[in-house]
């Protein structure tokens, strides 16, 4: 599997500007949601900002990586979610009870991606996408 890019966002803004950049609707853009920001704010958080994307950029094919970091009970509730792909750390059993659970959901478990924090990049016209 090819290395591709992701995006780590902070805010809806940055989600925003993100897709204003990106010109080929067809290309599938991959939003990475940190651990500290589901932590913080919940699933419920996580649910309104997929529908908010859904709804307001129907045509744009965006899907959602999300770090559940090393918390089980969280992964769980989060591949409820629309997501797409789930980051966990774990050990070997977890990981695969979890792994047949992710398969029930059609979400990937651990994929190889490289992160691009957004927060880092002020100029977002030279991000290619």
């Amino acid at each position: 599997m090819l290395n591709k890019n992701c995006f780590s966002i902070n805010t809806y803004l940055e989600l925003e500007k993100l897709i204003r950049v990106k010109k080929n609707n067809k290309n599938k853009l991959i939003i990475h949601i940190k651990n500290y920001l589901i932590r913080g704010f919940g699933i419920e958080w996580l649910n309104t900002l997929i529908e908010l994307v859904s709804k307001n950029y129907p045509k744009n094919n965006i899907k959602f990586y999300v770090d559940a970091g090393d918390d089980q009970g969280l992964s769980i509730l989060i591949l409820r979610e629309k997501i797409h792909y789930l980051k966990l750390r774990s050990n070997k059993t977890i990981l695969n009870k979890i792994n047949q659970i992710a398969k029930k959901n059609k979400v990937l478990l651990n994929p190889d991606f490289n992160v691009i924090d957004l927060s880092k990049i002020k100029n977002y016209n030279r991000i290619k996408i």
